[in-house]
């Protein structure tokens, strides 16, 4: 009897994980929803990527050297002079999350 009772729950817990996935599966696969407020000095990112329009708030991901994701907002100057500077230090910096 517990092993029936298992089963139906791992049962509807598989269901519950496929749906899930499902109802992201077309939207943004990444947003911004906070921002770093202090300044990141620009030699510590390697690449930054801009927030599909489909987000809540247009946010920009900076890539740190150690690999962590930082959140910006794209209307600051900081921001905005960081993500020149890459540009002029190779176009393979900017890219669009899909």
């Amino acid at each position: 009897m517990i092993s029936r009772s298992l089963l139906l729950v791992l049962l509807v817990l598989a269901c519950l994980q496929s749906f899930t996935t499902a109802q992201n599966a077309n939207g943004p696969k990444k947003c911004c929803f906070t921002y770093q407020t202090n300044q990141i000095p620009v030699k510590y990112i390697t690449k930054y990527e801009i927030t599909e329009s489909q987000c809540s708030k247009p946010g920009i991901i900076f890539t740190m050297k150690d690999t962590r994701q930082v959140c910006a907002d794209p209307h600051v100057d900081w921001v905005k002079s960081h993500m020149n500077k890459l540009d002029q230090q190779s176009p393979v910096f900017k890219s669009f999350v899909h």
